[in-house]
């Protein structure tokens, strides 16, 4: 089962960066698709693709915070239904797997409105979407939070999922508070 990362989670305070390394990742804002230095590009081309970007260490700020942004951007072929993108983390001394969800947009509800569903009501079907569509797509996570990343040092080999693609994997290293 994936976990869900919690929207809105933020790194540490932006103004202190001896925490990451590079720096840049300080600010990356997790749980939202916007624009940030930390953003890997894409291929000129225009297929499928998915890259990732992230920190090659953090530091523990205390023994219940730890914070692990990365960023991804890419083209996804696009399905019905398809599952929202997966971040991956593999501690390369143990084997140990952690897994979650990496981003997952919300639908927006219009403004003063409240949707009441009746019971035993069918929901909408969704339109089919025909083979060969892609999207743009970028979004930044909080990969501890995301795939529950127990609060320790370690190494981690870190890719995402998504539609059948899979990124480069960024070795992050994970330290002690110093």
């Amino acid at each position: 089962m994936l976990a869900s990362a919690p929207s809105g989670a933020s790194p540490p305070s932006p103004m202190t960066t001896d925490w990451i390394d590079p720096p840049a990742f300080a600010t990356a804002p997790v749980g939202t698709t916007r624009e940030h230095a930390c953003m890997p590009a894409n291929r000129a081309d225009s297929d499928p693709q998915l890259h990732l970007a992230g920190p090659r260490r953090v530091t523990l700020q205390a023994a219940d915070k730890l914070v692990v942004p990365v960023c991804a951007r890419g083209i996804i072929p696009v399905t019905t239904n398809m599952p929202p993108p997966a971040v991956v983390a593999t501690d390369k001394t143990t084997g140990k797997v952690y897994r979650g969800i990496a981003y997952q947009r919300k639908r927006p509800q219009p403004r003063g409105m409240d949707i009441d569903i009746a019971p035993g009501s069918v929901p909408p079907r969704d339109t089919p979407i025909e083979p060969g569509v892609s999207v743009g797509t970028q979004f930044s996570t909080d990969v501890a939070a995301a795939a529950g990343l127990p609060k320790q040092e370690a190494v981690y080999e870190v890719y995402v999922e998504a539609n059948g693609l899979r990124s480069n994997a960024v070795t992050i290293e994970v330290r002690a508070a110093e």
